[in-house]
């Protein structure tokens, strides 16, 4: 499978608008989505192919008190029922870490559950390692905002 993997920029909002509407069933202005794409701090790649959009990623650069260098944290991988199984998730997962490497940073992480195991062997497939199996995820919710 020959795919495009590119980074949204700010001029693309648009795009990025009908991504998060089909992927993640919500939705978001094109102003804020704007803001989004504009922080550098912000990723969010696509994987195009036959025409369409079959896969995202969307990951965050995070600075870190005790290092010059940031860290990249891979927060979600999607990808079309229709398109798994084609390397559309290798294909993003790879562009992500040639980023982080090529803008410096010192390492990159993703978190996922122990029953996820399409994501498991995505995430060990492109090079990641376990660092903690014990690891988990608390959650905060601040009330009135709501998570789609």
């Amino acid at each position: 499978m020959n795919a495009h993997i590119r980074r949204l920029s700010r001029e693309e909002a648009g795009l990025a608008e009908e991504v998060v509407q089909r992927f993640k069933g919500s939705s978001r202005s094109a102003d804020s989505l704007k803001t989004f794409l504009g922080n550098p701090a912000n990723y969010l790649l696509v994987a195009e192919a036959g025409g369409e959009v079959g896969g995202f990623l969307m990951a965050y650069r995070l600075e870190r008190a005790d290092r010059e260098a940031s860290q990249m944290f891979v927060y979600e991988v999607g990808v079309s029922e229709a398109w798994r199984d084609h390397g559309l998730a290798t294909a993003l997962v790879d562009e992500v870490m040639a980023l982080g490497r090529a803008e410096g940073m010192f390492e990159a992480f993703v978190l996922t559950s122990h029953g996820n195991e399409p994501a498991r062997r995505l995430y060990t497939r492109t090079g990641g390692r376990v660092e903690d199996d014990s690891a988990m995820l608390f959650v905060y919710s601040f009330g009135s905002h709501t998570a789609a």
